[in-house]
């Protein structure tokens, strides 16, 4: 794959940030955002300029093994990545009084796992990966440890790079492998979930079964929305449907902070 596939702006870009919420007065909540697979900060940067708007401050995460090589990722567990966004909720949870979590496809799942284990306010997903195809699962036990690398189509990276977003160029059989154990773990501790949650789903997902939605709705035992929205592409984040979405989104931030300080 050419070097001039993935231009060196989108490079800096993949890189983890933070955003000063955009109001006068200083924000007692934060959102961490999180990415999907081979992805990068990249895919949440709007939602995080978007909420910013809002008067949050934002963390984008930058999971460990992206934005950098795909060969990294074979080197990368699936616990890896829950350190990457632990290492953050250490970092600032004591200093705001309302912490969400939410995130894109992997990162979803990720959202869900991470609120099993630590403290937020609220979570949201959106396209959520939540289960793999029976007939993808033996593959992946069966290819795992040979770490091949399965190029991703030509069409869907000129895409990526025309909404200005930073991918990988292939697929880890390795680290898809990783994603299924997190999933299988995942599954075991979702009544462990004891805070709200904001289920998003574009039906018009290629990537994911719209269906994903559902089940995560139905295992959830917590207070629960989910929203299915008629169009939009696997990654909302850039999609030209996305606004609907981030209207969901913060409309279920501010009723969640509400909730939280009638509380006290």
């Amino acid at each position: 794959m050419p070097e001039t596939i993935m231009p060196d702006r989108l490079k800096e870009l993949a890189k983890p940030y933070f955003f000063e919420a955009e109001n006068e007065n200083e924000t007692n909540t934060l959102i961490i955002l999180v990415h999907g697979f081979g992805a990068s900060a990249t895919e949440t940067r709007p939602l995080g300029k978007y909420l910013c708007k809002q008067g949050y401050d934002i963390h984008g995460i930058l999971l460990s093994g992206h934005g950098t090589d795909s060969k990294d990722l074979d080197k990368t567990k699936w616990i890896d990545w829950y350190e990457s966004i632990a290492k953050v909720h250490f970092e600032y949870s004591k200093k705001y009084t309302n912490v969400f979590i939410g995130g894109i496809s992997l990162g979803g799942a990720l959202s869900l796992y991470v609120a099993t284990k630590l403290k937020f306010t609220g979570l949201f997903t959106i396209n959520s990966l939540y289960r793999f195809s029976r007939r993808l699962t033996p593959l992946l036990w069966l290819l795992h440890n040979f770490k091949i690398h399965r190029p991703r189509n030509v069409d869907r990276i000129k895409w990526y790079v025309e909404h200005d977003l930073f991918a990988y160029p292939d697929d880890s059989t390795y680290a898809a492998y990783q994603i299924l154990k997190l999933l299988h773990i995942l599954h075991r501790r979702m009544n462990q979930i004891d805070i709200p949650a904001l289920i998003i789903q574009s039906k018009e997902d290629k990537t994911v079964t719209p269906k994903s939605a559902e089940w995560i709705y139905e295992d959830l035992k917590s207070e629960k929305e989910l929203v299915q929205l008629p169009r939009g592409d696997h990654i909302l984040t850039v999609d030209d449907h996305r606004e609907e979405a981030f209207e969901k989104i913060a409309q279920f931030i501010e009723r969640q902070i509400k909730a939280n300080n009638e509380k006290y």
